[in-house]
């Protein structure tokens, strides 16, 4: 079993310092600091309907779009009278059970290292006058965290418009429950501040890690043992008394030293097939490469947004079914060194049932997640590109090289799902 405060999916081996938002991919692209077309890929509206809801973009109707709306929403004040706190256990659970009761699927609670704190903010907040390049303060002890999770059949649709609105759809419901719980709080009479898609200020994933909602993949995101890696997530920092949780167990650590089905069906060549972690920021765990992840969807914005891959292939990206409760039931109970012994034919039937590179045709409203080939999007490039599910698998040495990133910028990007993060988080795709 873990010991308390230890996970072990990635590995404190350093100082850590804190990421300055503004030196995070997509602040980065947005100032156009790699180039036009990736700054208008990132800024430009959607020709997609939905894609214009469920994200803010520049240039894009504000009115319409929720996220545009709440991430300028004012802050409420604090009622005066205070709420006492005589139990913190007691107080855990009920702010678990309200945080469930306003549309979180998973909630954990941790101390606020202020590790994960951004030092100076990417993009401004006008109702507390706060510019981009302010520096962050959050004298917070507790940080709740919560994830809000994706449907699974609509994921299985990717890469296509379907698996973006479904991607965008959670991202946007990822907001509310931190939304209502910090306002909660505030009517308790604590101060307390909510983070999620499109207002950050903290990373939101290695505080769930430690929140016990779930281990660090070799994809760089969030595992879940109940949906995978299909939660969004936000976070609540507050000084409301609390008892925190322990990081979890769920075999996530072993599996993907065997697995890399990630890596695999990954089409930028973004996930490594090495079993040596790398250090970053004091911090060993698995790195993506944030240059092809990012690059990738030049190619592709035509045909889909989002590439969610990584998520649709692993392996505990299953619908909530008794044979997945049973699986991840019989991997925390096998002792860590037989592990080895039931994950090897766990794949292998993961393989047999839901294939290599696990996919879904799905038609829906108007669209059809089976594209055809297009002709592709990069400058110089004649090829007529397959649909990703129909090309090859990738294979151990043909990973990507780096281009964009200077390695000290990778620091972070918070958001729902899966944030880039200090502690080796994928890059959100929108």
């Amino acid at each position: 079993m873990v010991a308390a405060g230890e996970p072990r999916s990635f590995r404190i081996v350093g100082e850590q310092k804190p990421v300055d938002e503004r030196n995070t991919p997509h602040p980065m692209v947005e100032r156009g600091i790699f180039g036009e077309r990736l700054r208008l890929w990132r800024t430009r509206p959607s020709p997609d309907p939905f894609m214009r809801v469920l994200v803010a973009r520049s240039g894009s109707n504000a009115g319409n779009s929720l996220p545009a709306i709440l991430t300028q929403a004012p802050e409420g004040k604090v009622n005066p009278v205070v709420t006492p706190v005589e139990d913190p256990a007691r107080m855990a659970g009920n702010i678990k059970e309200v945080a469930r009761f306003f549309g979180a699927h998973a909630v954990g609670i941790t101390y606020l290292d202020q590790a994960y704190v951004y030092s100076h903010r990417a993009r401004g907040y006008e109702p507390n006058g706060e510019k981009p390049g302010d520096p962050i303060d959050l004298p917070y002890k507790y940080a709740i965290c919560m994830g809000v999770a994706s449907d699974y059949d609509k994921y299985m649709a990717n890469n296509s418009h379907i698996s973006d609105a479904e991607y965008m759809l959670g991202n946007t419901m990822s907001m509310m429950p931190p939304f209502l719980l910090a306002a909660y709080i505030r009517e308790l009479g604590y101060a307390a501040r909510w983070h999620a898609y499109g207002k950050g200020e903290v990373n939101p994933l290695p505080l769930a890690v430690l929140a016990g909602l779930g281990e660090l993949g070799r994809h760089g995101m969030l595992i879940h043992e109940t949906y995978g890696s299909r939660l969004h997530l936000g976070v609540v920092t507050t000084d409301l008394p609390l008892e925190v949780d322990q990081p979890v167990d769920i075999a996530v650590e072993d599996f993907c030293k065997y697995c890399k089905k990630c890596a695999r069906t990954c089409p930028s060549r973004s996930i490594t097939f090495s079993d040596v972690k790398d250090v970053y920021n004091g911090v060993e765990k698995w790195r993506i490469n944030v240059d092809s992840c990012y690059s990738y969807r030049l190619g592709t914005h035509d045909r889909f947004h989002n590439c969610l891959w990584c998520v649709s292939s692993c392996c505990y990206n299953k619908r909530e079914a008794w044979y997945h409760g049973l699986t991840i039931w019989l991997l925390k109970r096998t002792p860590v060194p037989l592990r080895p012994l039931v994950i090897k034919p766990l794949v292998w039937l993961d393989d047999l049932l839901w294939k290599r590179r696990p996919y879904k045709p799905t038609k829906w409203l108007d669209y059809d997640s089976n594209v055809q080939g297009v002709q592709c999007g990069h400058a110089g490039c004649a090829i007529l590109h397959e649909p990703p599910h129909k090309k090859r698998l990738q294979r151990p040495g043909r990973e990507a090289p780096s281009r964009l990133f200077p390695s000290d910028s990778l620091g972070g990007s918070g958001r729902g799902a899966a944030a880039r993060s200090d502690v080796g988080a994928k890059v959100p795709s929108a």
